[in-house]
């Protein structure tokens, strides 16, 4: 058996399938099948399609009278026009001029003479706002390369220093990172540090860079030179001493742990974390 797409009475629709029909202008379509068209879909179609294209006839045959017109010749004729019947409407029953109506006319030649000039000032406006458009275009584009220029040559000053005082090569882009969030270059090409919480102002990448030592010295190796301290000291550049070691009673902290494991690696990491008694993995400092 084979089911139509449409029927046209109800008791016509098999048994058990009724519910996949739906009744439309006095016949039951097959609605219930996703992608089915019946003839009436597609009646109804060509029914829409042959009225559009009627209508587009009807459209075209009303504008082919003014087919090859240009639109200002005919805003010039409208404006002969219109100072034509004001000069009729001037003209008295014995062929004077009446004055009082003169002023429509002057009205009308002004309009038309002034005409092309708006036409002219309108389309300098567009030209103007676009080419204003272009320029404030153009300055974001300076602005930007020069944000860029600038940010640039502050990064590289920070890293060169960074490299000049020894830090190790891992902990350059925290250090740069860093510098990056303070330091400005003023108008005479000295990079300084701004005014922002946590930083003195005016320093120099040097001098801030001496001012982490103590906020961070997981940048440097664990000793630098003749200048390093034992376990017993007081802490300073390259030392993890006392409250400088992360894993001491009095430093304990288990960010800057996890910093230098990562900065150092876990053998330095260890070493640091002996000095104080302690190993990696400790939850808290052992005791003195």
């Amino acid at each position: 058996m084979k089911l139509k797409t449409i029927y046209d009475t109800v008791e016509e629709i098999p048994e058990g399938y009724a519910d996949l029909y739906t009744e439309r202008n006095g016949h039951w379509e097959l609605t219930g099948v996703e992608g089915v068209k019946t003839q009436y879909d597609i009646d109804r179609v060509q029914t829409a399609l042959v009225k559009e294209r009627a209508d587009h006839k009807v459209t075209k045959a009303a504008l082919a009278p003014f087919e090859g017109l240009d639109p200002e010749a005919i805003q010039e004729q409208a404006h002969k026009l219109e100072e034509a019947t004001a000069q009729l409407d001037a003209i008295n029953k014995d062929g004077r001029i009446d004055e009082a109506k003169l002023e429509p006319i002057i009205a009308a030649r002004v309009k038309q003479a002034t005409a092309p000039l708006e036409r002219d000032k309108q389309n300098l406006e567009r030209q103007l706002d676009a080419q204003k458009k272009a320029v404030a275009e153009k300055d974001g584009e300076v602005v930007n390369l020069r944000t860029s220029i600038t940010t640039d040559s502050i990064e590289r000053a920070i890293r060169d220093a960074a490299t000049q005082d020894k830090c190790i090569a891992t902990a350059l882009d925290d250090v740069a990172g860093r510098g990056l969030r303070v330091f400005e270059k003023t108008d005479d090409g000295r990079i300084i540090t701004k005014d922002v919480a946590g930083t003195t102002p005016g320093l120099t990448v040097k001098e801030w860079l001496k001012d982490m030592q103590d906020k961070a010295p997981h940048w440097w190796p664990t000793s630098v030179g003749g200048g390093s301290q034992g376990s017993g000291g007081g802490g300073g550049r390259g030392t993890y001493a006392g409250a400088n070691n992360p894993w001491s009673k009095a430093g304990w902290n288990i960010t800057r742990q996890g910093a230098l494991v990562t900065q150092l690696g876990a053998v330095k990491a260890a070493e640091i974390a002996a000095q104080a008694g302690s190993k990696i993995g400790d939850t808290k400092p052992q005791a003195a």
